[in-house]
C-alpha cells in the first residue's frame, strides 16, 4: 500500500525507463574511461604502479571496466557486471584515493564509494524489465515477477 506522501512513478513502464536511465548513469564513467585507458596506456600503467601493483594489470582493467559497463547498460548479466564493478570501485578507491591531504581526494573517495553503493543496489535488485536479462526470461512489461511455470510443470500439480 502506498503511503499518502510517497512519491513514485505512476506506471511500471516509467519505473523501468528510470531504472534503465540509472543503469546508464552508473555505467557511463566506466564506458568512457575504460576504453580511454587503452589510448593512454603508458600513463595508466605508471598510475597502477604507484600502488605497488604491476602496470600490466591495465590489460585486465580495460576489459573489466568496458565489458562491465556494457553488461549494465544492456542489462545482460547485469548483476554480475554490477558486482564486478562494485568490487573494482571499492578496491581501486582504497588503493588510490586515500591521500586526503591532496585536493579532491576525499571527493573521489566518497564518489567512488557512492558508486559502489549503486552497484550493490543493482546487484541485489537486478536491472529491471527494460533489459536483455528480462527479455531472455520473457518478463513482460507491467509484470514484476518471472513468467508462470510452463504448462504441465511440477508447480501446477
Amino acid at each position: 500500500m502506498r503511503g499518502r506522501f510517497e512519491i513514485r512513478p505512476r506506471s511500471a513502464f516509467t519505473e523501468d525507463a528510470l531504472l534503465l536511465l540509472a543503469r546508464i548513469f552508473l555505467a557511463l564513467p566506466f564506458a568512457i574511461f575504460g576504453p580511454m585507458k587503452y589510448f593512454n596506456m603508458a600513463k595508466m600503467q605508471g598510475y597502477i604502479e604507484t600502488a605497488g601493483l604491476p602496470g600490466e594489470l591495465i590489460w585486465l582493467v580495460i576489459p573489466l571496466q568496458t565489458l562491465g559497463a556494457l553488461s549494465i547498460v544492456l542489462g545482460l548479466f547485469a548483476r554480475g557486471g554490477a558486482m564486478t564493478l562494485g568490487v573494482f570501485s571499492l578496491v581501486a578507491t582504497c588503493l588510490y584515493h586515500t591521500h586526503w591531504e591532496k585536493s579532491g581526494e576525499l571527493s573521489q573517495f566518497t564518489k567512488d564509494f557512492a558508486m559502489a553503493g549503486g552497484f550493490i543496489f543493482l546487484w541485489i535488485n537486478g536491472p529491471g524489465r527494460l533489459s536483455l536479462d528480462a527479455a531472455l526470461r520473457r518478463v513482460p512489461l507491467g509484470r514484476r515477477d518471472a513468467p508462470p511455470a510452463a504448462a504441465g510443470s511440477a508447480l501446477e500439480a
